[in-house]
């Protein structure tokens, strides 16, 4: 009898002890977040693209750069050849060609088209394009550091909805930094 107590008062105790153990504990909710709760996160990471952000990796990357020009509005309309009714923001960063190419230009078109039918879109790709042929103008005569070679190097891309030019010495690794920084835009139509 008295075996049977100890094992009842042992059974006991154990059962108290594991109450205590997992009564702060609250079940795993495994349920899946709904369709519009989705949308929402999506809409979040496309809110979260840091191009400011990019643009000052890559620099910072690059160490401290001589003759780097943070471009006025009026420099983007007439060093760069944006035209600033099709943009809606632009993160921008070149060198004066007295110091070489170690140019970034990340550039969010406005959706829609001017007032000539064309997409805000093409005329910033268009825009970038004109620029790189520009530079390599600029250094066919004057290569300093290698600048020739680096503008014909050049390279555009879209990502999350910028459209962006990298003339680099390396511009894989600064494409790098601006895909860690802008992530890509999904299209779910």
């Amino acid at each position: 009898m008295k075996r049977f107590y100890k094992k009842a008062v042992s059974l006991l105790m154990a059962a108290v002890l594991c109450t205590g153990i997992f009564s702060g504990c609250e079940a795993l909710d495994t349920t899946l977040p709904d369709e519009e709760e989705t949308q929402e996160a999506i809409e979040t990471r496309k809110a979260q693209a840091n191009p400011q952000k990019a643009l000052e990796q890559i620099y910072s990357d690059l160490g401290k750069r001589i003759g780097l020009v943070e471009p006025t509005e009026e420099q983007l309309e007439s060093v760069v050849g944006l035209n600033l009714d099709d943009v809606e923001k632009a993160y921008v960063r070149y060198v004066e060609m007295d110091f070489g190419a170690d140019d970034v230009y990340i550039i969010l078109p406005k959706d829609g088209e001017d007032e000539n039918g064309n997409s805000h879109h093409e005329n910033v790709l268009a825009a970038l394009r004109e620029r790189k042929d520009d530079r390599i103008r600029e250094f066919v005569n004057y290569d300093v550091y290698n600048s020739s070679a680096i503008a014909e190097n050049a390279v555009i891309f879209e990502r999350g909805g910028y459209v962006v030019m990298l003339m680099l010495e390396d511009n894989d690794s600064a494409r790098r930094i601006v895909e860690r920084y802008i992530p890509e835009k999904l299209n779910l139509s």
